[in-house]
């Protein structure tokens, strides 16, 4: 299906932790050469769905809300752990999608992405973790440095949806690998925030007293409690929300973790609602590669609706390739321009760290906005553009 390739791997990455700040030999150790890889068009009609880490709370969930899609004709886990009971039970499941796992050494992440069109790559966390955000960033980094050079390998022309933290700083290390490996496709590579947009969806509906199912809020910026921007403001169907109340459940929202890491009592957190969100990304990921018109999605990508920054959470709309248009920042109110301004420099800060643990201090990364604008101003505020 694809031309030869040659990939040389190379040792786990290596840490060094120091007040919070990583320093690392670069990520470019797993990734050294895949040459000769070439994207091409999917050559089987089946929808299969790979997901790593499905041994995970978030993995369990996820997996059964993708077993109950008719858009998906096949679901493959894959974990550290065995997957073999999830995916036993799973097919009880009287749907029509299958539950695979492979089990064979040395080749079952193989075949678990062979011919697969999406990848989640997912992950949970405690309240621990929470209170470390160095200890995350180590751990999930280190484990897509493992899993991207088969992703690459066996499925480069893969949707790659990353479901877990940092988002920030993660989707910059991920692209920095594909293109050490020779492969750019950053309308490929998604940072999955729907976590956020069904909160926010709950709390309007609240609100304004209309069914969740239908209010759609959208969200901008990144994805941590710093970074994340509820636009209120534009809330569908309805919008009649005081700026008192946007307020407060923009706090909400940002604190949500917080309550239920509370409620956890230091354990780990259950993932309904983070593995809903993720499942429907995935449906909506499903719904573009069958050339579905009009899917929209929010999601932190490669991006440059605000060119202070590379990576930014905003609407797209979605096509078989991928992102095929990015639909821009929708009008903002005060409030939300100051929460934008305040945010911008979370999220530069955030991607200098995923490049660099990538690429080594030494080097800067080639990706870069041009025409920068003033934040905020309704004149020069971006709006829909190409992704290409």
């Amino acid at each position: 299906m694809f031309a030869p390739i040659t990939i040389r791997i190379f040792g786990n990455l290596s840490w060094r932790v120091f007040y919070d700040k990583f320093s690392s030999l670069p990520i470019a150790q797993n990734v050294l050469e895949i040459t000769g890889t070439h994207i091409k068009l999917f050559s089987s009609k089946s929808m299969k769905v790979s997901i790593l880490g499905a041994a995970s709370k978030t993995g369990n969930c996820l997996s059964l809300f993708l077993k109950q899609s008719p858009l998906i004709d096949e679901v493959t886990v894959f974990d550290n752990k065995s997957t073999y009971g999830l995916a036993l039970d799973l097919n009880y499941v009287d749907t029509k999608c299958k539950v695979s796992t492979f089990t064979r050494p040395g080749s079952c992440l193989e075949q678990t992405l062979e011919g697969a069109k999406i990848v989640m790559i997912v992950g949970d966390e405690t309240a621990k973790d929470e209170s470390n955000p160095s200890n995350i960033l180590k751990s999930n980094a280190n484990l897509l440095s493992d899993l991207l050079p088969n992703i690459i390998q066996f499925c480069p022309q893969a949707m790659v949806a990353v479901v877990m933290n940092p988002i920030n700083s993660l989707i910059p290390l991920a692209m920095e690998m594909y293109k050490k490996a020779g492969v750019y496709e950053p309308n490929r590579l998604f940072g999955v925030i729907s976590l956020h947009c069904v909160r926010a969806n709950t709390f309007a509906a609240e609100v304004v007293g209309c069914e969740p199912e239908c209010m759609m809020v959208p969200i901008i910026g990144g994805n941590c409690s710093n970074t994340c921007i509820p636009l209120f403001s534009q809330a569908k169907p309805c919008n009649k929300i005081s700026q008192i109340e946007a307020s407060r459940l923009t706090q909400a929202l940002r604190t949500s973790n917080e309550e239920l890491s509370k409620a956890s009592k230091g354990k780990e957190r259950t993932s309904f609602a983070m593995a809903f969100g993720a499942a429907r990304f995935c449906i909506s990921l499903c719904k573009a590669l069958r050339h579905q018109s009009n899917v929209v999605e929010h999601a932190y990508v490669r991006s440059c609706v605000i060119p202070e920054v590379t990576y930014f959470a905003a609407p797209l709309e979605l096509g078989p390739n991928g992102i095929q248009r990015h639909l821009g920042i929708p009008p903002l109110n005060d409030y939300e321009c100051k929460l934008l301004q305040t945010a911008i420099p979370y999220i530069k800060k955030a991607i200098t760290l995923g490049e660099t643990l990538a690429l080594g201090e030494e080097n800067v990364s080639s990706e870069l906005c041009l025409q920068p604008t003033s934040l905020c101003d309704p004149v020069n505020l971006p709006g829909a553009s190409s992704s290409k």
